[in-house]
């Protein structure tokens, strides 16, 4: 073997050695007691999971240490795009975007954490994505993504300045986790927004609570179905674990046939994978 390849390899298994000690000290860090900075760890230490899996081991190093940083109470901030190999017109779209995030995240952070984290990360990833540059499909996803969890808490925080109006009788809360592909169990930071959602129910007491599963249009109607009604299942049986009594907890499934985000049959699609829990 040529000495130069020799010390190719010597610094790419330096560098996945790294890579996998960064996101094992993450994967056993305590997290924050800040639920937006848990978070954010957690979602850090899945995307770096990934990319390690990919043996992308600079990018999951890199992210892991975002992560750390997070889990042990530091700030975490978007990544400027000014840092990173982009096209000029590429840097002000993320320039712009990274302001609207900006602008939103100290009031998203206290009032949404799990979303304000999952919107961070979808930044991010957005931001890998085009800097590599070459496909342009999962760019266009990635994009999109963030943009619809932004525009959710940008309607989020609208709302809470909205001016006050006659209350309802009844006030509804709503919750949406996401799953992962193919999986009826939350991961991550969907974990933690469930163990939020039962520390809700148990301060609001007797509530009637109404949980409809999703899942996306990859695989068949039958599949998907049956999918949906066990995702809707993981969380009643966490609500009645909780202790939240049988009777006040319906679900129902909806396979296929709602999606969030319209596609072709046989499309993925993260934010079709989901469970919305109403709450009144």
């Amino acid at each position: 073997m040529h000495r130069i390849s020799i010390a190719i390899l010597a610094l790419f298994m330096l560098t996945a050695c790294d890579s996998t000690r960064s996101l094992v000290e993450l994967r056993h860090a305590t997290p924050s007691a800040d639920p937006y900075a848990a978070a954010l760890a957690a979602e850090y230490a899945e995307y770096a999971a990934q990319k390690q899996s990919s043996y992308q081991w600079w990018t999951s190093k890199y992210f892991a240490d975002k992560g750390l940083l997070a889990a042990y109470g530091r700030e975490v901030l978007p990544e400027d795009p000014v840092t990173w190999e982009l096209d000029a017109g590429t840097r002000r779209q993320f320039a712009d975007a990274r302001a609207q995030l900006m602008e939103i995240l100290p009031t998203a952070r206290q009032q949404q954490p799990v979303m304000a984290a999952n919107s961070v990360v979808a930044y991010d990833r957005w931001l890998v994505l085009a800097d590599n540059g070459w496909d342009t499909p999962k760019i266009d996803e990635a994009r999109d993504h963030f943009f619809t969890l932004l525009g959710a808490l940008q309607e989020t925080q609208s709302a809470a300045l909205a001016p006050a109006t006659s209350a309802p009788i009844i006030e509804t809360t709503s919750t949406i986790l996401y799953f992962p592909f193919d999986s009826a169990e939350l991961s991550g930071s969907a974990q933690l927004a469930l163990a939020q959602l039962v520390a809700y129910v148990r301060q609001a007491g007797n509530v009637g609570i109404t949980i409809n599963g999703h899942a996306d249009r990859a695989g068949t109607d039958e599949y998907n179905m049956q999918l949906s009604e066990e995702r809707a299942l993981f969380v009643r049986h966490a609500l009645i674990a909780a202790g939240v009594p049988e009777s006040l907890v319906h679900y129902f499934a909806f396979g296929e046939s709602d999606p969030d985000i319209p596609t072709d049959d046989g499309v993925p699609e993260q934010l079709n994978r989901r469970v919305e829990i109403y709450i009144e």
